[in-house]
């Protein structure tokens, strides 16, 4: 179900607060605003952002691959996932295919493996599609049990030209990062168009940080929005589990219990478009939900839970022709 501002409103809020950006919208002053602000809205119509599902894709084939923590989509080779587990494993990646079998797994030469928690596809140093690997979890920073990390790490390597089936063996690069304030837990990572990193933090009480870096690396994290999670504008578990963006520029986030959409106008700060209430989509009830990934082309999101066995479920817009948000 749906919850939120309808889909028209929140294209109208959009284009109201570009217009406020300094970015002109057409206007009279008088009543045909309306008809200009539709005008307006019928060309910016076309995201997807509305979903329906889930389809069961498959259940996940190796049991080895019980904790699954993260999950992106292969930009190189359409229809193939990379997944990771959560700690207790060891440095390395998992590819699935569509209907949930592991095909291939990518050991990560020079890397540890602390608490990866979350992994994404995007431009890397050349420009090319990289996979980036956060070993970003810290639940002592969360629960004050233990000792906080005074730094985390982001792994990350080219996409392999071939489809990565089989054993595989690659170098990975990696990014040394700092917190500006303290440490937090963060489960979530993504890389935007222009290759800087976002990590959103989780956290018990309190908003979710969304943070950016850029390189050089090593490099401190630069706090660029928040997020409540759990209140009345996002409602569901406070706990952001994962998230991923689309080829669009729109964020996804999950959480235990919830899926949300943060679509974004080009250009706009990100701190204004997680202050929107979001677009609710469906969501599985899934026993431990820590994953959430967009399909290549942005029409779908998939989702998975840790345990062996689990189900990898997908959820496709409903609009025939609509395009990645």
């Amino acid at each position: 179900m749906l919850y939120g501002p309808p889909m028209r409103a929140w294209l109208l809020g959009t284009l109201a607060l570009v217009a406020c950006d300094g970015v002109a919208v057409p206007t009279d002053g008088g009543p045909g605003d309306a008809g200009a602000a539709d005008a307006a809205l019928d060309a910016a119509i076309g995201p997807c952002l509305e979903f329906d599902g889930p389809i069961e894709l498959g259940r996940l084939d190796d049991p080895s691959l019980d904790e699954l923590s993260g999950m992106a989509a292969s930009r190189r080779h359409p229809g193939l996932y990379y997944a990771h587990n959560d700690s207790g494993d060891g440095a390395r990646i998992y590819v699935l295919d569509e209907t949930a079998a592991v095909v291939g797994q990518i050991a990560l030469r020079g890397a540890a493996h602390i608490d990866y928690e979350d992994i994404a596809v995007g431009p890397g140093p050349d420009g090319a599609p990289w996979v980036h690997v956060g070993d970003v979890g810290d639940n002592a920073a969360r629960d004050g049990r233990g000792s906080p990390r005074d730094g985390v790490v982001v792994y990350r390597f080219p996409e392999p030209a071939d489809p990565p089936r089989g054993a595989l063996e690659v170098t990975a690069e990696a990014l040394s990062l700092r917190y500006p304030d303290a440490p937090h837990d963060c489960e979530s990572v993504a890389v935007e168009a222009d290759g800087a990193l976002l990590m959103l933090t989780k956290e018990d009480r309190g908003p979710s940080i969304l943070y950016r870096a850029r390189g050089p690396f090593p490099a401190t994290l630069e706090a660029i929005g928040s997020l409540e999670l759990g209140g009345p504008g996002v409602p569901g578990s406070r706990n952001a589990t994962a998230m991923d963006l689309s080829p669009g520029g729109a964020l996804l986030v999950r959480s235990y219990n919830r899926v949300h959409l943060f679509p974004r106008a080009d250009g706009e700060p990100w701190s204004h478009a997680l202050a929107r209430p979001p677009v609710g989509l469906p969501a599985r009830a899934e026993p431990q939900g820590e994953a959430v990934a967009w399909s290549v082309d942005g029409r779908a999101y998939l989702t998975a839970s840790e345990g062996a066995g689990a189900p990898l479920y997908r959820f496709d817009a409903t609009a025939p022709d609509c395009a990645a948000p």
